[in-house]
């Protein structure tokens, strides 16, 4: 019955409950990181052309802000989950806006960024890597990599680890929370010839980094980010 609460009684649900707010993380911050997310993107000079993936999309957190922002198409989302992605359309957005927008969806669990068979200009996956074991990590940095667009960017957000933290064997620990070492996931972009940097952005919970195919995409100065609502230059291929 918990699927049928108000937004106010799930607020007071724990991570990983059966309602379409509380299973993606703790309620109380679902609106929060709706906006870090949306912003961070802004601050990395997202555009209303741009192709997104959304992995992890859950119940369209982000998604409900950035389904009407992006042209019609643009939008990937990613969950195996199907019911949040529902639940999303029902109470955050409406279901219109599937007529619209056109999102396109998957509930592939594999974690490849390449089941669309398209290129992105930016992947989003917000607390993935935070209950993922290390196959699964790697595979999601490579498949990304080859998914993204030669100037194209790829955040996520992760828990910062010692450098002797050991990496779990288990392919998904979610609720439960798993710490990396930076120098680990460093070390799986340069064997994929991907570029690691992290973010000073804010995140209640977590770490937030960027992945690029080209260092040049890197936002040069990241103590500036979004200072006063500008974008941080955009380096393009052409």
């Amino acid at each position: 019955m918990s699927r049928e609460l108000s937004i106010e009684e799930a607020n007071k649900l724990g991570a990983g409950s059966d309602h379409y707010r509380a299973y993606v993380g703790p309620p109380k911050r679902y609106g929060t990181l709706a906006l870090l997310q949306m912003s961070l993107l802004s601050a990395l000079a997202i555009e209303e052309t741009d192709k997104v993936l959304d992995f992890g999309c859950g119940s369209l957190r982000l998604g409900r802000s950035l389904i009407p922002f992006l042209h019609t198409g643009n939008y990937y989302g990613i969950d195996p989950n199907g019911w949040l992605m529902e639940e999303g359309f029902k109470y955050e957005t409406g279901n219109d806006l599937r007529t619209v927008k056109h999102p396109k969806l998957s509930e592939d669990a594999a974690f490849d960024c390449g089941v669309f068979n398209e290129r992105f200009d930016f992947i989003m996956a917000q607390s993935i890597i935070t209950h993922a074991g290390a196959d699964n990590t790697r595979k999601l940095i490579e498949t990304a990599g080859r998914a993204l667009v030669d100037d194209g960017i790829f955040v996520l957000s992760y828990l910062k680890g010692d450098e002797d933290t050991e990496l779990t064997t288990k392919p998904w620990t979610y609720p439960f929370n798993v710490p990396y070492p930076e120098s680990w996931l460093k070390g799986v972009c340069e064997e994929n010839g991907l570029v690691w940097r992290e973010l000073e952005w804010h995140h209640p919970g977590a770490t937030w980094a960027a992945i690029t195919r080209d260092a040049r995409r890197l936002p040069a100065a990241d103590a500036q980010l979004g200072l006063n609502g500008l974008a941080s230059p955009r380096w393009r291929t052409s």
